[in-house]
């Protein structure tokens, strides 16, 4: 985007886009895969996950169309996050089929999926925005990903299961019970989201956009997050299923570990190399707020430890004090954003992001240890599992 484009405000339109769709992409996304990949006993058919995702998808479009008419921006822009959302919700119904793949342990299939479609996005977007402009440059992108989702991940998961579109009383029982999740993951992206829309709507389109271009590569840290913790959610529902301790703390752990060292290592090359990785990356415009790097990586494993929590307090069920937790989160970055970012700048977009994100992921950490310890019902010890 930065060496296609003759300032930020490109970089800027397409995070604004994100921005706004990734609070509606929880929606789509209604956090069914956490529980369609720990439905150990199947109480729901696949047929209920892939029409209970359809609905999702639907939804959040029509929500962000509404959005989107009430909201202060120009038709382009308009345009322009209505076509991200549309690539969302199909990466979102996309999403559903690889819960499928996973359940079979056919990661396999997901890996093909990600690598064709990671590649075929990025040569479509990036030689359209090139030759056209972003808007054609999404739709695009998006074209592409429908026709790789229906000739490849459609297919390869009715390999694995038979299902088809109806309704059923048991979906709106499946739209309930994920409801709770939904809205405790929902919080976590509005942190995101509002701090930085509110950065736009204090700054401008090009600050968004500058902040955006240097701050992209922490992105790596919540992905690699998920591809740690991800496949290990049925693992983990299957040890707490037979009440094995040990194993599961063990795994909980160790994902610990891993996501919490990355971010550190991260951090620290983005402090010492972040102004040399920015250089090779971008051109020369990137490189003055290179001093963003290293605490924009911060939040990024924060972020990527409150998903991680995200999935460990689903299999332990205590959907309530995620809820909490992260509510007080949000709370405390509606109610410092506005002064950290008009006293900051830039800057202050990472500081609320970290304060309100390690609040929440701190008061879930204590809650977690206190549940566990209320409730040994989760766990019975016995000779075998110790």
């Amino acid at each position: 985007m930065v060496w296609l484009s003759d300032d930020f405000t490109n970089v800027g339109n397409l995070s604004l886009a994100m921005t706004i769709t990734n609070v509606f992409t929880i929606i789509a996304l209604y956090s069914i895969r956490t529980y369609q990949v720990s439905d150990v006993n199947e109480v729901y058919s696949d047929s209920d996950y892939v029409t209970a995702r359809l609905i999702t998808c639907v939804g959040s479009i029509l929500l962000c169309v509404i959005f989107i008419l009430f909201d202060d921006r120009s038709s382009m822009q308009r345009l322009i996050i209505f076509c991200y959302m549309i690539f969302r919700a199909n990466e979102a119904l996309i999403d559903v089929f690889h819960g499928i793949d996973q359940k079979h342990w056919r990661m396999d299939y997901i890996c093909i999926s990600q690598v064709m479609r990671g590649i075929s996005k990025l040569v479509a977007f990036t030689i359209l925005l090139w030759i056209f402009d972003l808007l054609t440059a999404i739709i695009g992108m998006t074209m592409i990903t429908i026709v790789i989702g229906l000739i490849y991940d459609v297919p390869k998961a009715r390999k694995l299961a038979t299902f088809t579109i109806k309704a059923r009383k048991q979906i709106a029982s499946l739209l309930k019970r994920c409801l709770p999740l939904m809205l405790s993951l929902l919080i976590s992206t509005a942190i995101l989201s509002y701090a930085r829309y509110l950065l736009e709507e204090i700054q401008g389109t090009a600050a968004l956009g500058a902040y955006t271009a240097a701050t992209t590569p922490t992105i790596i840290i919540p992905v690699i997050a998920v591809l740690i913790f991800s496949p290990l959610i049925k693992p983990l529902a299957d040890l707490l299923n037979k009440k094995n301790v040990v194993g599961y703390l063990k795994i909980f752990a160790m994902a610990l570990g891993l996501i919490v060292g990355i971010t550190v290592a991260a951090t620290v090359v983005s402090h010492f190399f972040g102004v040399w990785g920015l250089g090779i990356l971008f051109d020369a415009s990137v490189i003055p707020y290179a001093y963003l790097l290293a605490p924009a990586a911060v939040a990024a494993g924060l972020t990527g430890l409150l998903w991680y929590l995200n999935a460990i307090f689903t299999t332990v069920g205590d959907i309530k004090g995620l809820f909490v937790c992260k509510l007080i989160g949000l709370i405390i970055c509606l109610a410092t954003a506005g002064m950290f970012i008009e006293n900051f700048g830039l800057m202050g977009t990472n500081y609320v992001m970290i304060v309100s994100q390690g609040a929440a992921a701190l008061l879930l950490f204590l809650r977690l240890f206190w549940y566990m310890s209320r409730n040994n019902e989760l766990f019975n010890r016995n000779k075998k599992d110790i």
